[in-house]
C-alpha cells in the first residue's frame, strides 16, 4: 500500500507508536517492570541530554579524534555526535566575518567549550578489567571500556554444582585448584591468573554445565565480558573477543601435528604476561591496546587437542573421564541452574578462593 496523504502516513504512524506504548504501560502482572525500563533507557540515551551536561558526561578522545561517554563506557565517532544532537541549535564562541554568531556542528561547540567547562581529554581507550572508568598508562589517561557486569548474588546452598563437581574432577587436588581459579577470578578482576584451563573429556559429560555458573558470575545472563569464540577464530586478526574477563573457545582440536604447534604459538601471549598489553583491532576503528588480564578457557573432546611442551607451564590441563550426562540428571540441575542456583554458585565463588593462584 502506498500512501498518498503525508497526513495519514503520520495518522498511522502516530496510532503504531501509541500501540507500542501502550504495551509498555504497566499492567496489574507487571505493576513496575514497564516504567522501570523506560525509566533505563531515558537515563541511558545520549540523544536525551541537554547541552550543559555534555561536558561531564563525554570525555574527547586524541587518539581517535572521537568522544568517549563516560556513562556507558562506549564512544561515538564525531559523525555520530553531530547527529544525536542536530535538534540543538550551537553557535561558535567565535564571531563570523560579519561580527555575528556562527552555526557549527555539535562537536565544533563541544571542543570550542571543553576546556572553560572542565571536560576530560583523553589520550586514547583501553579494555582493563578491575580499573575505574579512567585508567592512567605511562602517565596519560585513557577511557576504559570495561565495566563490571557481576550480578548481585546471595550465598546459599551449592551442593548440586559441588557434587556435579566432583563427579567430573574427582581428584581433589585438581578439583581445589579448579575451584580456587574459578573464585580467584570472580573476586579479582585486576589480575592475570598466568594460565588457561584446558578441560577435555566425552561429548555431553557436562563440561560446559560445570562453568555455566562461573561464568554468569563474571558477566551475568548476558554474559557480558565473557568471549565465545570458535576454534578456528583464536587465529583471527580481528581482537573483538580480547575485550573480555574471560575467553572461552569451544571445541579445541586441530587435526595435524604441526597446526597443533601452530595454534599454541597464537594461544601463548593471551595464557600469561608478559605481554601485559594486546592489540585490539576493530573493524572501521581505531585500534588500542587492552591489558592482557583475561582468562582463556578452552574445552575438547580430544586426547591431544593441541601441542604442548612436557614443561608446559601456561595450561592447567584436566581430562574428564566421567561419562556423557544422563538427561534427567542434566535437566534436574540445570533445573536448580534456572531457579537460584546459578546466583548461588556465583555468590559461593564471590566469597570463597582466599588461596593464591
Amino acid at each position: 500500500m502506498l500512501f498518498r496523504s503525508h497526513g495519514l502516513r503520520e495518522e498511522l504512524l502516530s496510532q503504531k507508536m501509541s500501540s507500542v506504548m501502550s504495551k509498555l504501560t504497566p499492567t496489574e502482572a507487571y505493576p513496575d517492570e514497564a516504567a522501570r525500563v523506560i525509566a533505563e533507557v531515558d537515563r541511558r540515551e545520549a540523544g536525551r541530554l541537554e547541552m550543559a551536561d555534555w561536558w561531564a558526561r563525554f570525555a574527547y578522545v586524541a587518539d581517535g579524534d572521537c568522544y568517549f561517554d563516560l556513562t556507558e563506557r562506549r564512544e561515538l565517532a564525531r559523525t555520530t555526535f553531530n547527529a544525536l544532537y542536530r535538534h540543538l541549535a550551537c553557535y561558535s564562541i567565535h564571531a563570523g566575518a560579519n561580527g555575528k554568531k556562527r552555526k557549527v556542528e555539535a562537536s565544533i561547540s563541544f571542543d570550542e567549550n571543553r576546556q572553560a567547562m572542565g571536560a576530560r581529554v583523553l589520550e586514547g581507550l583501553t579494555y582493563a578489567a578491575g580499573e575505574s572508568i579512567i585508567c592512567a598508562r605511562d602517565g596519560l589517561a585513557y577511557g576504559n571500556r570495561w565495566r563490571d557486569a557481576r550480578p548481585e548474588v546471595q550465598s546459599a546452598d551449592v551442593s548440586p554444582w559441588l557434587a556435579h563437581v566432583e563427579r567430573l574432577v574427582p581428584n581433589a587436588q585438581e578439583r581445589e585448584h579448579l575451584l580456587n581459579v574459578l573464585a580467584y577470578k570472580v573476586q579479582h578482576p585486576n589480575v592475570k591468573i598466568n594460565h588457561g584451563i584446558l578441560f577435555a573429556g566425552v561429548p555431553g559429560c557436562g563440561k560446559d554445565t560445570l562453568f555455566a555458573p562461573f561464568l554468569y558470575a563474571i558477566g551475568g545472563r548476558d554474559l557480558t565480558n565473557v568471549a565465545l569464540v570458535r576454534n578456528e577464530e583464536v587465529t583471527s586478526s580481528w581482537g573483538y573477543a580480547l575485550e573480555s574477563e574471560v575467553l572461552v573457545v569451544n571445541e579445541l582440536r586441530q587435526a595435524e601435528a604441526k597446526d597443533r604447534r601452530a595454534l599454541e604459538n597464537q594461544l601463548k601471549p593471551l595464557l600469561a604476561a608478559p605481554p601485559e598489553l594486546l592489540p585490539v583491532n576493530r573493524k572501521f576503528l581505531a585500534p588500542y591496546m587492552s591489558a592482557n588480564r583475561l582468562l582463556v578457557i578452552a574445552f575438547s573432546n580430544e586426547r591431544v587437542p593441541i601441542a604442548l611442551p612436557s614443561d608446559d607451564r601456561r595450561w592447567f590441563v584436566i581430562w574428564t573421564a566421567a561419562p556423557r550426562m544422563d538427561k534427567a540428571e542434566s535437566s534436574a540441575l540445570w533445573a536448580w541452574y534456572e531457579s537460584g542456583g546459578r546466583g548461588a554458585v556465583a555468590g559461593w565463588l564471590h566469597e570463597i578462593g582466599r588461596a593464591h593462584v
